[in-house]
């Protein structure tokens, strides 16, 4: 069916430019754009939305549950944790209520991101940061990441934006993913998830940018950090719930780890008494590895795609699965 001679209202609750509310109606004249941020405005918006869009995290779930009327969810960010892991998720799904993502929108910045860490470690450049602080000028043992093993946990889009750039850096490049049928050219060695630890001990970086679901909370735990080479180095530009980041801290302490590169953690903001910010192996930022200048570009044209399929009664993009959680 399509809803082409009909308005279509869609709730807003990003906080954006006015600009871009702007640009979508001049583009879309039958779309009626209204902006909800508080609690008030989400309950009174929904009795008329059909659309909701903004970030996950700042969806009232349990409002939306109840709002009959809500036919598609459109998040702004790749993750979707916060409503598919919510109470509410399962009603959401009775009602055929559809979730799509960003996924894809930031693959190129978060592998950008994912190698300042790399070359960050393999160049030493924290070290020598500490030293110009300290007025000190010394050599130290350098490294190449030319040649050196790359294994990526979770090849989606960011994934394998990752592995490919690890290959023009002339990486060997091993994946782990959980379905290990479909073809991923940008590896040359594909892992299932239960080999995760054989894949682990092998490599010498290993990034992890799985999703947040049930099934991977806490999934790198001490068996991978053991399993990980001395000298290794961890990423984590994916969710910090992934991590048990106690058997993380300890790893590291016990030198069974060379450093972590972390933007993400299981709380956030990080508590100012956070052991992470006393360990000089560790470079963390506030989990930034998918911000950019322009998002709201590129976060508009995906919308506004979806919003034609939306009309034409068409397969959405970046359709959300409440079964995978991603």
């Amino acid at each position: 069916m399509t809803k082409n001679s009909q308005e279509i209202v869609m709730m807003l609750t990003r906080d954006w430019p006015e600009k871009y509310t702007e640009r979508l109606e001049e583009k879309e004249p039958d779309l009626r754009v209204i902006q909800a941020i508080e609690r008030e405005e989400q309950q009174q918006a929904l009795n008329r939305a059909e659309i909701v869009v903004g970030l996950a995290r700042e969806f009232e779930i349990d409002l939306l549950v109840e709002a009959e009327g809500v036919e598609w969810i459109q998040t702004l960010t790749a993750g979707v944790d916060e409503i598919i892991n919510s109470p509410g998720a399962e009603k959401l799904e009775e009602r055929g209520v559809k979730i799509t993502s960003m996924s894809g929108i930031h693959g190129d910045v978060m592998a950008e991101h994912t190698f300042g860490y790399l070359i960050g470690f393999s160049r030493r450049f924290h070290e020598y940061r500490d030293q110009q602080r300290e007025n000190t000028w010394e050599r130290l043992e350098m490294d190449r990441l030319s040649g050196r093993k790359l294994l990526i946990i979770g090849m989606g889009s960011i994934g394998r934006e990752i592995a490919r750039v690890g290959r023009v850096m002339n990486m060997k490049v091993a994946g782990i993913k959980r379905d290990v049928s479909e073809d991923v050219k940008e590896v040359d060695e594909l892992y299932p998830s239960e080999k995760l630890e054989e894949a682990a001990a092998e490599c010498d970086y290993a990034v992890s940018i799985l999703p947040y679901t049930p099934e991977t909370e806490g999934m790198l735990a001490g068996e991978f950090f053991s399993a990980l080479p001395d000298d290794a180095y961890f990423v984590n530009v994916g969710r910090g719930e992934v991590v048990d980041e106690k058997a993380l801290l300890q790893a590291l302490d016990d030198k069974e780890l060379a450093g972590a590169g972390l933007d993400v953690f299981a709380q956030e903001p990080l508590p100012e008494d956070s052991p992470f910010f006393e360990r000089d192996n560790v470079i963390m930022t506030p989990h930034v590895a998918g911000i950019f200048p322009g998002y709201y570009d590129r976060a508009l044209e995906i919308f506004q795609d979806n919003l034609e399929r939306y009309r034409r009664g068409d397969e959405l993009k970046n359709r959300v699965s409440y079964e995978l959680g991603y």
